[in-house]
């Protein structure tokens, strides 16, 4: 019997559960068994009053971030914002496959002039890589404040004329051949980004040197020795003229790979155009030069497909040039 009533006090025994409370619910429990009832009443009121400033400060945030993202652009940047547009064009819809740079000469000196002045040390802290800041520095004061001169890429166009072009287009559902013709720019004489390096330091080395050989020791020699003398030196600048003032093999823009080369033709972002194999991106003159072997700053260019055999006759002029001028100097050849 004792069992059986300690099972059924057991079964009757009430269930007793945790349950967990937020504090408005136990401010309303004790509001209803009477105890504190002004302390519950200011505990509620400040709990709510609590919420309620929270909600409100994240409201305020909300409000004013939408502000500022909806807040009008200055003038300032909204001329950013359209001279950054209008490069973007005029890189998409260049006939050169060339990276992203200013439209104009002109340009690049008023971004340089009106933010820090035409200075080297300003163009350093732009954009520029600094070891080309000083010439690119040059290129944008005298190119487009006396020159008046074009660009593609960082190359300075001191001429350039139009030519015709037909081009054979095949349709990829028909495969009918159509012949399209229309006029592309040619560029006749440029110079490269280093062209102060040409001027300033190449240029006047071959000429000094020279002309104290021609003044001092060439009267003294046999006027075979003079003609040989001058066809070399004639010769250097003439190819140092053709390396450094000729189109290197900038590549037109190919929005699309040839159908006969479609394997080897690779697609450059920077460029945006496909290229040739042996074509590549030089990021010092800012375009893509086909048969890209380096950049010289001595001849103050890319070397490419067009200018290198140019560019090998200078460089073995150089040494035949230097070898003579130190014989005739030195009298090695008086005696003969």
């Amino acid at each position: 019997m004792s069992q059986r009533r300690s099972r059924n006090d057991q079964e009757d025994a009430p269930l007793t559960t945790k349950v967990e409370t937020t504090p408005l619910e136990a401010t309303a429990l004790k509001l209803d068994d009477g105890e504190d009832d002004g302390n519950a009443a200011a505990a509620a009121a400040a709990s709510s009053g609590g919420i309620a400033s929270t909600k409100n400060t994240k409201n305020k945030k909300n409000k004013n971030k939408n502000k500022k993202e909806m807040a009008p652009l200055s003038i300032d940047d909204q001329f950013r914002q359209e001279r950054h547009a209008a490069k973007i064009k005029h890189w998409k819809e260049s006939p050169f496959a060339v990276g992203l740079t200013e439209i104009s000469w002109g340009d690049d000196f008023n971004t340089t002039s009106s933010s820090r002045g035409p200075s080297i040390a300003g163009m350093m802290q732009s954009d520029i890589d600094p070891d080309d800041a000083g010439c690119m520095c040059c290129s944008s004061f005298c190119c487009g404040r006396l020159m008046g001169a074009t660009r593609v890429g960082n190359m300075v166009v001191l001429s350039q004329t139009h030519e015709w072009v037909e081009e054979v287009e095949e349709d990829e559902e028909t495969g009918d051949q159509t012949t399209k013709r229309y006029t592309r720019p040619k560029l006749n004489w440029m110079m490269g980004p280093y062209w102060p390096m040409l001027l300033f330091v190449t240029y006047p080395l071959i000429l000094g040197v020279s002309l104290w050989t021609m003044l001092t020791a060439l009267p003294q020699v046999n006027i075979l020795i003079q003609l040989v003398w001058t066809i070399c030196t004639v010769g250097l600048i003439y190819a140092l003229a053709m390396t450094a003032f000729r189109d290197p093999g900038i590549l037109y823009r190919h929005a699309r790979a040839p159908p006969q080369a479609e394997n080897t033709w690779r697609w450059n972002d920077t460029a945006h155009t496909y290229r040739p194999r042996g074509a590549f991106y030089d990021t010092d003159c800012a375009v893509v030069v086909e048969g890209f072997d380096h950049t010289c700053p001595w001849t103050g260019t890319a070397i490419g497909k067009r200018n290198m055999l140019a560019f090998q006759f200078f460089v073995c002029l150089v040494f035949v040039c230097l070898i003579f001028d130190i014989m005739l100097l030195t009298g090695a050849f008086v005696l003969m």
